[in-house]
């Protein structure tokens, strides 16, 4: 969602649509950042504990709607149309503004896999509830695709009249990525054998240890020198290195450098809205492999890129990487189809149609 907001403010500021974004912090005094012109964003203490939780976000809610009602005031802001992004902040916005509200879910909750385990989540009941109530209040509700437009009627039935849909855009940097050996000497990984890279938070919905296990299947069947990396989470406690190793947090700044260095990006998660993943891996000329029945899973089948499993049998995923693993002719073939599959996808366009629905639904008819 970051990246993703970052990418948008961005385009809106180069437009001269101006933004004011209040966002939560801890500390005890407001922070205000500049990072475009005509777009401030304001860092509001609400007494969110650290390390931050769901839970804890949605404790700090009416803290934090009572500190950006002070500021709003001081500040003299009154928004002719507010964008909230996130469940949480749909709620946060309900309370702050009688203006026209654009929500965009970026996941809903009813979609998601559930965590293993025998209980459900505490907040689950309460966001599935809060994101139905949201659709009915809120002008229109943005989504990614038209997949996941009709995947979320099904369960939000009011987006059949207030449902948009507005790809995001992938960053220039992604589409010139520097040489394979260089990335590799840069990150200190071995120049020959097989990188496969997953990028993705902790969520048991991401799939990884399935992908993991995919991995290690496939080794039984390829001798070659071979590693899985995984960006973006910790390995389990006291669990061995060797050829799969877990990178944790990185700064989205640092992704490119990873893609350059991957031969194949691994995408099993089953539920994304969108996926920002396989379409900067796309965009790198890296080949994705993807389970069917998921967004990228139709558009990779049809347009080329990468390699679609079942996603009822995941154990088809050994398969895919195996195929990759094998073939020098299969990986050049993806990885000249991908950009090409990627090109729609630009922060011009997706700002522009931001622009337009901005201003379809202000108060006075242009956005701020």
């Amino acid at each position: 969602m970051n990246v993703f907001l970052l990418g948008l403010l961005r385009g809106l500021s180069i437009r001269g649509i101006t933004a004011d974004v209040l966002t939560r912090a801890t500390g005890e005094t407001v922070e205000v950042s500049a990072p475009f012109p005509g777009v401030r964003i304001f860092h509001v203490p609400c007494g969110w504990k650290e390390p931050p939780s769901r839970e804890s976000a949605f404790a700090s809610i009416d803290l934090f709607v009572e500190r950006c009602r002070i500021l709003m005031r001081g500040e003299r802001i009154e928004p002719r149309v507010v964008s909230a992004h996130y469940w949480m902040s749909g709620v946060a916005a309900r309370k702050l503004s009688a203006a026209p509200m654009i929500l965009c879910y970026h996941t809903v909750e009813a979609r998601k896999v559930p965590a293993p385990g025998p209980e459900e989540e505490p907040l689950s009941s309460v966001r599935r509830g809060m994101e139905a109530a949201l659709a009915r209040e809120a002008s229109r509700v943005v989504c990614f695709s038209e997949y996941d437009l009709a995947e979320n009627r099904r369960i939000l039935p009011e987006l059949s009249e207030k449902g948009v849909v507005i790809p995001p855009g992938v960053d220039d940097r992604f589409r010139h990525l520097p040489p394979r050996e260089v990335a590799r000497a840069y990150l200190g990984f071995p120049q020959k054998g097989m990188i496969f890279l997953l990028a993705a938070r902790g969520d048991a919905g991401k799939n990884a240890d399935m992908a993991v296990a995919a991995f290690r299947a496939m080794r039984d069947r390829w001798k070659g020198p071979a590693m899985f990396l995984v960006a973006g989470q910790e390995g389990p406690e006291g669990a061995p290195g060797g050829d799969v190793l877990f990178l944790g947090a990185l700064p989205h700044g640092g992704m490119p450098m990873l893609y350059a260095a991957a031969d194949a990006v691994v995408c099993p998660s089953l539920y994304e809205s969108f996926g920002l993943v396989p379409l900067e891996a796309l965009s790198s000329g890296v080949p994705v492999v993807v389970p069917e029945g998921t967004y990228w899973g139709d558009r990779i089948r049809s347009q080329g890129g990468g390699l679609v499993y079942p996603r009822e049998e995941p154990e088809r995923l050994s398969g895919a990487l195996l195929d990759i693993a094998s073939s020098a002719e299969l990986r050049a073939r993806l990885s000249l189809e991908g950009p090409a599959v990627a090109a729609p996808f630009t922060w011009e366009k997706c700002t522009g149609s931001w622009a337009e629905l901005l201003a379809s639904v202000s108060t006075s008819g242009s956005p701020r």
